[in-house]
């Protein structure tokens, strides 16, 4: 087989389809009067929504509000009722409805011990206890409405259970909870 050079010149089908590809195309007239006049046309917006920045602000601080006042509702009402009816009650009063429940621990190294539980959101600083004078012990009393509540005390930032309350089992941080039962009349 012998090689053909650049200079001979194809003949047949293959030449021509040579010619054809080193040929430069020329667009047909009819479309490249189309492509000029679209590019001299303005630029047509989408049809779709036109929001004023006020009205997209104002829109979205109203759904924050409504999320924000949703959230604490269910917030609220997780709590449970006891949530509303605690009282601590330093001075032995409790509020209608409710049963005075003492609570105590012995801490006798710390500075602050508190107690957290269901019937005060696991706040830690919402009930905090006072030391007994025999040094060792901590106490608060609780007014407290019937029910089943689980708690823990909170001894210089540390949850640590009631030794001498039954548990609840752990909560979502792994540490034991007690429960007390506060009964009706």
């Amino acid at each position: 087989m012998s090689e053909q050079r650049e200079d001979e010149e194809l003949t047949g089908p293959l030449g021509r389809a040579t010619r054809l590809l080193q040929d430069e195309p020329s667009p047909r007239a009819e479309w490249r009067e189309a492509v000029l006049q679209a590019a001299e046309r303005p630029a047509v917006r989408p049809l779709g929504w036109r929001v004023r920045p006020a009205v997209a602000i104002a829109a979205c601080a109203a759904c924050l509000i409504t999320g924000a006042a949703i959230t604490y509702g269910v917030l609220r009402d997780r709590m449970g009722s006891g949530a509303r009816d605690v009282v601590a009650s330093e001075n032995g009063s409790v509020r209608q409805g409710q049963l005075p429940v003492r609570f105590a621990v012995e801490a006798p190294g710390a500075v602050h011990v508190s107690i957290v539980g269901d019937f005060n959101g696991w706040n830690p600083v919402g009930l905090p206890m006072h030391r007994l004078s025999d040094g060792r012990t901590w106490e608060v009393e609780v007014g407290l409405a019937p029910g089943r509540y689980a708690y823990a005390f909170v001894v210089d930032g540390r949850l640590s259970r009631d030794s001498s309350a039954p548990e609840s089992g752990t909560d979502d941080f792994g540490v034991p909870n007690s429960v007390v039962l506060v009964g009706g009349s």
